[in-house]
């Protein structure tokens, strides 16, 4: 027997009545809410990366400069101030500012974004040396390549090479010297010569103490070079080379060991030398 226990229809249609759908969980609702606050992140480093920083934000500012003219100069010619900002920073202004200064032969500044200015420098490169009266004193005066006066006074640039040729004469007429001025077109070429010459055998100065530079009346030059140790000028073009130069120390050695009588100028502005000797000239 079963006992007193009735089993009806009811109860069993009761016990497996599916239960309601629940409502959703609390892991789904939490997953929207990171979701939410990512994208919100998200966005707002978006807007500080793109419009906010690189107009608030002070600029990282890269400086890549040469000895005597360190960081400090370098951003107070640029006109660059401490807080500067990426977008306040134009590029272009500041590359011509620090064009223009004396020692600086090249600027290029580029921009990286959203924060980094990095500013490259190249300096003058010295070729020659020349002597004048400023502001009622004797100074050195130290040339590039292209003719402009990039230095006054002092030792002379970190970068200037061991041999370097004076030049004497410079000042046809009446010349005003300062710093950072070019010299006339005329003479430009002769600070080109040396310069190549310097890069091809910058040994070759170490033979000539000095080149004199000779005006004619047309406005044109000729070139007077005066040899190490030795009183017998080497009369030359304005358009001297290597070869050139070669040429007349060759001629000059020759003389010294020919034992005669020397002549006061060896001329080669023919391409063949000739000898002038107490007011004679004589072929060579």
């Amino acid at each position: 027997m079963l006992g007193d226990f009735v089993y009806t229809e009811e109860e069993e249609v009761a016990e497996f009545k599916p239960k309601p759908t629940d409502t959703p969980s609390k892991i789904e609702k939490n997953l929207k809410r990171f979701l939410v606050l990512a994208a919100i992140i998200i966005c707002g480093g978006l807007i500080w990366w793109f419009f906010i920083s690189p107009t608030v934000a002070p600029a990282t500012v890269q400086v890549f400069s040469f000895p005597g003219m360190d960081r400090a100069a370098v951003l107070y010619h640029a006109g660059i101030g401490g807080m500067a900002t990426f977008a306040s920073v134009n590029a272009a202004d500041v590359q011509l500012l620090l064009s223009s200064h004396p020692l600086v032969e090249s600027a290029r500044v580029a921009k990286s974004f959203p924060d980094r200015i990095s500013i490259y420098l190249e300096p003058r490169q010295p070729v020659a040396v020349s002597i004048a009266r400023i502001n009622g004193r004797m100074q050195p005066i130290y040339f590039d390549r292209h003719g402009v006066a990039f230095m006054i006074g002092g030792s002379g640039p970190q970068n200037a090479p061991t041999w370097m040729p004076v030049i004497s004469g410079l000042y046809h007429g009446s010349l005003e010297i300062y710093l950072g001025a070019r010299l006339p077109e005329p003479i430009l070429p002769l600070f080109s010569r040396v310069g190549a010459i310097m890069d091809e055998n910058p040994s070759i100065w170490q033979a000539i103490s000095e080149i004199g530079v000779v005006w004619n009346d047309n406005g044109t030059f000729d070139l007077v070079l005066y040899p190490v140790n030795n009183f017998i000028r080497i009369r030359m073009g304005s358009d001297i080379t290597v070869t050139d130069i070669y040429y007349a120390l060759l001629m000059l050695d020759v003389l010294n060991r020919s034992g005669g009588t020397a002549p006061s100028e060896i001329d080669v502005r023919s391409g063949i030398g000739v000898l002038t000797a107490q007011g004679a000239r004589v072929g060579g």
